[in-house]
């Protein structure tokens, strides 16, 4: 906002535009960025709202003020889950490319030893001593290491932590369940937090309190949530390789992990909680 439109605001501006002249200061005090208003300023129009009508209005304006300020502490506390979730999913991702270099590696060398029988006898010492998370190392008929991240295994514990009178069989302990399961927790976090971004851009809204600070800062948030949570296109399933054939595809379709950022939606019951309970309208 350039000094004339300030000064005409101060002069002649209407009770709103005033108060959003305010809102726009303090909430440049409160991200520690320049100030629009002298101290000077600032106070002449505290001092302007004198009729009933403008007192009222000024106070609805306070209350606008601390509504945003309160839902955007909630939505960085939110972004904070949200990329944790990220985070976690990006380790178990290069967790998995790790295992899969190693298991080239170690074929690599397998592969130079031509006599079937040995190959399998080494292979199969390799596999015993295998102890690496989430996974099941085992010996193909050909004689090489496959590192399975995929499989099913007896459990005698449920997802309680007691103790089963008979053991049941699932995929709980494999790495690819277990990355699923914070896929699925970083998508349902990355709605809810659109969902209340959503609900209070809406506020701002429909109060007429656009305070452009306050947007900025909503919208740095948000970009986290957007980004990309590895550069590694087939970890989304998208096929960069210039070869489209069946067998391609399926096995991209294999890697797709990371999350589909195509599937976030608004949440209504989030939406409705956050601008009901959250930030207070009325």
């Amino acid at each position: 906002m350039s000094k004339k439109d300030i000064g005409k605001i101060l002069t002649t501006g209407t009770a709103r535009q005033r108060l959003l002249l305010i809102a726009e200061d303090r909430a440049r005090i409160i991200y520690g960025e320049d100030r629009l208003l002298t101290e000077g300023d600032f106070n002449r129009l505290l001092g302007s709202f004198k009729k009933p009508n403008e007192i009222k209005l000024y106070n609805q304006f306070l209350g606008y003020t601390k509504a945003v300020n309160n839902a955007i502490l909630n939505l960085q506390g939110l972004k904070y889950e949200v990329i944790k979730h990220y985070s976690d999913l990006r380790g178990y991702i290069l967790l998995l490319n790790s295992y899969e270099n190693s298991e080239t590696l170690v074929n690599c060398i397998l592969n130079e030893i031509k006599d079937p029988v040995e190959r399998e006898r080494l292979a199969k010492i390799g596999a015993s001593v295998n102890s690496l998370v989430f996974s099941e190392t085992v010996v193909d008929k050909e004689g090489f290491i496959d590192i399975q991240t995929s499989f099913e295994r007896e459990t005698w514990i449920d997802e309680n932590g007691k103790l089963l009178k008979k053991p049941i069989v699932n995929n709980s302990h494999s790495l690819w369940e277990v990355m699923n399961n914070v896929k699925r927790k970083a998508e349902a976090t990355a709605c809810k937090y659109l969902s209340w971004e959503k609900a209070t851009l809406d506020f701002m809204e429909d109060k007429g309190f656009n305070v452009k600070t306050y947007k900025g800062k909503i919208e740095y948030l948000s970009t986290e949530i957007w980004s990309p949570i590895i550069h590694w296109a087939k970890y989304y399933g998208e096929n960069n390789t210039g070869i489209s054939k069946p067998r391609v595809e399926n096995l991209l379709h294999k890697y797709k992990i990371a999350p589909d950022r195509q599937l976030y939606d608004i949440d209504e019951v989030e939406y409705k909680f956050f601008r009901d309970e959250i930030i207070g309208d009325e």
